[in-house]
């Protein structure tokens, strides 16, 4: 009986959240339009999978306060000006997910816990064994001989509980630098919003555009060629073009926090557009590839990717 009470509350329940046949093509006709293409962006883009939310039922859909404190929580993944590649796009029944590079650090596989808990170091026996020896003496030179030793064994005790602590806060705060260089490669996004169902003119490329143009740019979006196509509709295009032919062009690998190794072995040594050095010692080095028919124009700070372009040439 429970066992069928189960199966039926699943079925239920996947029926609920399975998408309308509007919505279903809606995201497939977004997902066509803008994925694989770059815009650019005229406003900083929190470092989080919560994104910038446009509540589209509003004289003003932009929630000021609330997109300050994602800015000053998360720090700026994208920044007014860059370049970023829309990765993918999600409807659901009140809310378009427009991702960018990745969509935003923070979802349910991303780890984002920046604390590490010291062990902590408890009583050993022989610790115990003192504290009750010395309760229970009543020779005055015993008591001071077993006190001496229960001060040392304690002194040593707590020395390496304040050893584990420093340990613990030293890994929290690399932890703390890990997660922030994450966020930093880990894209944004933008959250339309709907206080009821999403109505179905506004599920069209330049419904989608016209929403987003103040925050924005998407210039010569029809022109351009995608660096990669979504992978529901590429399924069998994929699996019946040549291996050779589906992995031609490297810039569909390319990601912020790969090494300048990594982008040399893919596109060649390029060619180096500047370089400079901050005050804090970090080098910050621009260069230019060729891959095919792209331009691409990547920045690296010591050696690591934190944006790049992508152009036809």
């Amino acid at each position: 009986m429970v066992r069928k009470f189960s199966a039926c509350f699943v079925f239920a329940l996947s029926v609920a959240v399975l998408p309308c046949p509007a919505q279903s093509s809606g995201q497939a006709a977004l997902q066509s339009y803008f994925v694989g293409k770059q815009v650019t962006l005229q406003i900083d883009m929190p470092g989080t999978q919560q994104g910038l939310d446009l509540r589209l039922d509003r004289d003003d859909p932009m929630d000021w306060k609330q997109y300050s404190n994602r800015l000053k929580q998360f720090g700026p993944a994208i920044r007014t000006g860059d370049r970023a590649t829309v990765t993918t796009i999600v409807v659901k029944k009140n809310l378009i997910e427009f991702q960018l590079d990745g969509g935003g650090f923070g979802t349910f596989w991303d780890d984002s816990d920046t604390t590490v808990t010291p062990y902590h170091v408890d009583k050993s026996s022989y610790e115990k064994q003192l504290e009750r020896d010395i309760n229970n003496t009543t020779d005055p030179q015993r008591r001071r001989d077993l006190q001496r030793e229960l001060n040392h064994v304690r002194n040593q005790r707590e020395r390496e509980q304040r050893a584990d602590d420093r340990a613990a806060s030293i890994a929290s705060q690399m932890k703390a630098q890990q997660v922030a260089d994450k966020r930093l490669r880990g894209g944004s996004r933008f959250n339309l919003r709907w206080s009821g169902p999403i109505p179905q003119d506004q599920l069209a490329p330049q419904a989608v555009m016209k929403l987003l143009d103040a925050y924005v740019d998407f210039g010569d979006l029809q022109q351009q060629k995608a660096i990669l196509k979504p992978a529901a509709q590429n399924t069998t295009a994929a699996s019946n073009a040549p291996a050779k032919a589906r992995d031609s062009s490297p810039i569909t690998q390319l990601k912020r926090g790969m090494q300048i190794g990594e982008i040399s072995e893919m596109m060649g040594l390029g060619r180096q557009l500047s370089q400079s050095t901050s005050e804090e010692g970090l080098k910050t080095q621009i260069f230019e590839y060729l891959p095919d028919d792209y331009r691409v124009e990547v920045t690296y700070v010591d050696g690591v990717v934190v944006r790049y372009s992508i152009s036809s040439r």
